[in-house]
């Protein structure tokens, strides 16, 4: 029994000593160092949703042709006496300037044959006349006309304005023989030379007139449809103002020259796409002083047609997937809208509805935003150049 005593007195003060040594470690254990965690709402750049009336400009690429293209022909055989030293490649040349003279002596030697011709047929027109007049006075009641000398007079007049018509056509043929300038213009082609004999209707230059060029310019439907484009509406007498173009040059685009729609085509191409045909006119004030756009040359154009009212106009980026943007709400928290799109352009996006006035509209594109997100707003607004009046921008679109 003294033994089991001893063992149980040795158990209990180990187990009193592992309880003194528990409590004194846990009572004096070290505090956890405290500290506070900051929550960070993420930073998002907006922009101020602001309303505005503007033309959406459209954005198009094409090639400059000339408006005039003048073939120089003659319409009168003869041999080449005369050369305009400016009938070159590249000359130029005045409107109604000499370029080409044919020998003339053949057709004034043809203008007086006619000339003698209808002197004949004049002398035998008055002698006829004479005996009709004699004819008359001794005719009785029952006399016909052929006694009368009523189908010779006709004859001998019809002579006398056969070979009268004769004459001025011959003194015309003279005349084609001088063969002028069409046009005022540069030359194109020129394939005639001194001591040469023409044939008729042989091709002899071709120019092409300065003073205006024309650009082809594909658009589609919705463009043509946001331009306001009709038939009508280019008409030359209609109120409506058509449309006006501005033109970069691809090897200098620090030089714009500025043109009009005048036309569109009468058919599709084989994508779809119907051509409207700008005028650009090289005298005009706004290019008088600006070097000429020569024909050939590969351009850029932004057309700008009638005005829209109550567009709000945002960022490219600001648009998301689905025709869906994000706003910012009075809370600093996201949430997420669909918008009607009017058009994309290539920097700017024009919405027609789907945001009020005053809104902040997120204007980055982010993978992690979800609604109700809290946020930090971050001002970026790239509305502040839209103007507030009715003042049409011209803002490049594709």
């Amino acid at each position: 029994m003294t033994a089991f005593s001893s063992n149980i007195k040795t158990g209990a003060v180990f187990i009193l000593i592992t309880a003194a040594t528990i409590f004194l470690l846990t009572d004096n254990k070290p505090l956890p160092e405290k500290s506070l965690v900051k929550i960070t709402a993420p930073e998002v750049p907006y922009t101020v949703a602001k309303s505005a009336e503007v033309s959406i400009p459209i954005f198009s690429r094409g090639k400059v042709s000339p408006a005039q293209i003048r073939h120089i022909t003659s319409e009168v055989p003869g041999l080449v006496t005369f050369v305009n030293d400016k009938l070159i490649k590249g000359g130029f040349v005045e409107k109604d300037e000499l370029v080409i003279q044919l020998d003339q002596q053949p057709f004034i030697l043809d203008i007086a044959q006619k000339q003698s011709s209808l002197d004949q047929v004049k002398l035998h027109y008055y002698e006829t006349k004479a005996k009709a007049r004699v004819a008359k006075k001794g005719a009785g009641k029952n006399a016909s006309d052929y006694a009368l000398f009523v189908p010779q007079l006709r004859y001998a007049n019809s002579q006398v304005e056969a070979a009268s018509a004769a004459l001025d056509y011959a003194k015309k043929q003279l005349d084609k023989t001088s063969i002028k300038a069409p046009i005022s213009g540069k030359v194109i082609i020129a394939n005639i030379h001194a001591g040469e004999y023409l044939q008729t209707t042989q091709e002899l230059a071709k120019l092409y007139g300065t003073e205006s060029v024309e650009v082809r310019l594909p658009l589609n439907d919705h463009q043509i449809a946001l331009l306001g484009l009709d038939f009508s509406h280019l008409q030359p007498d209609s109120v409506v103002l058509p449309p006006t173009v501005a033109i970069k040059n691809f090897q200098d685009d620090s030089i714009i020259w500025q043109g009009v729609i005048t036309r569109t085509e009468g058919e599709r191409d084989k994508n779809q796409l119907l051509y409207v045909i700008a005028t650009i006119n090289n005298n005009d004030m706004a290019n008088a002083l600006l070097k000429p756009l020569l024909p050939g040359s590969f351009i850029e154009a932004t057309i700008t047609g009638r005005n829209k009212t109550e567009l709000h106009i945002l960022p490219r980026e600001s648009l998301q997937a689905e025709d869906k943007l994000w706003t910012i709400s009075k809370e600093d928290r996201l949430s997420r809208r669909s918008v009607e799109v009017l058009y994309r352009g290539k920097d700017q996006v024009y919405v027609a509805s789907g945001i009020m006035l005053g809104e902040r509209i997120v204007t980055g594109s982010f993978s992690n935003l979800v609604d109700g997100l809290l946020v930090e707003p971050k001002s970026q607004d790239h509305t502040d150049s839209v103007p507030q009046v009715t003042t049409p921008v011209m803002v490049e679109a594709l």
